[in-house]
């Protein structure tokens, strides 16, 4: 197999030389494909989750369980997007695992998850994907960036509507 030259149209998501299998700790943000209201809605400054939304949360919350090096720190599940921290200790076997695996197999679970309820009509159909394609990251390098990264995701649900004009 061989390595494709990468699309010179996309931005590079991940930071350039940057080992994101070591310790560390990450601010993501993974978005709905299309941005569509997919996970509940928000009211009066507060977030209230539909039932796919519920889904989306408790796979999130499940990523321990899979990876014995990664702890959860602030979350919040939007209408249209999550934004959480993750932190990668040092492994205590032998998975390692780097951000964009913990993230791809988020996503992929998820996915699966929605897929079912689906089926058994719960949720509404997508089109394309459930997620959009990548996601995005701020390695957060020190308390000060952490706390303001918490600070950020608590108030989310308060900016919803100042970021969107109403």
């Amino acid at each position: 197999m061989t390595d494709t030259p990468p699309d010179p149209r996309r931005k590079r998501l991940r930071a350039r030389g940057f080992d994101y299998a070591e310790p560390g700790t990450y601010f993501v943000t993974i978005c709905v494909d299309r941005m569509e209201h997919r996970c509940g809605h928000v009211q009066n400054g507060g977030v209230h989750l539909n039932d796919a939304g519920a889904l989306i949360h408790d796979m999130w919350v499940r990523i321990p369980g899979r990876y014995a090096n990664v702890r959860l720190d602030a979350c919040v599940v939007m209408p249209n997007h999550l934004q959480g921290i993750l932190a990668f200790t040092h492994g205590e076997s032998d998975q390692t695992s780097s951000l964009s695996r913990v993230i791809q197999s988020f996503k992929s679970e998820s996915t699966l998850e929605y897929g079912r309820g689906v089926k058994a009509d719960r949720f509404p159909r997508y089109e394309r994907a459930l997620w959009q394609r990548g996601f995005h990251d701020k390695i957060l390098r020190d308390d000060r960036m952490l706390e303001s990264a918490r600070l950020y995701i608590e108030g989310n649900p308060g900016r919803w509507d100042q970021v969107r004009g109403e």
